[in-house]
């Protein structure tokens, strides 16, 4: 379980780095890789899927690990 925490605290990390490039992107009117909508599209996934693996430690049926 303390895997899922640790990968959970990495994914919201990569979100708010997606949520920075967005506003880098759009503010500065260039294309890294991605657009800005696109970017903050990623980062909302990202945080999606970072509270899913959070919520998936904390309910998680066994309690040993």
């Amino acid at each position: 379980m303390k895997n899922k925490k640790t990968l959970s605290n990495i994914v919201i990390v990569l979100s708010v780095i997606a949520a920075v490039l967005s506003a880098i992107v759009s503010i500065s009117h260039t294309a890294i890789w991605l657009a800005g909508t696109q970017w903050m599209l990623v980062s909302i996934i990202l945080a999606i899927y970072a509270i899913y693996l959070n919520c998936c430690c904390t309910c998680g049926n066994n309690k040993n690990d």
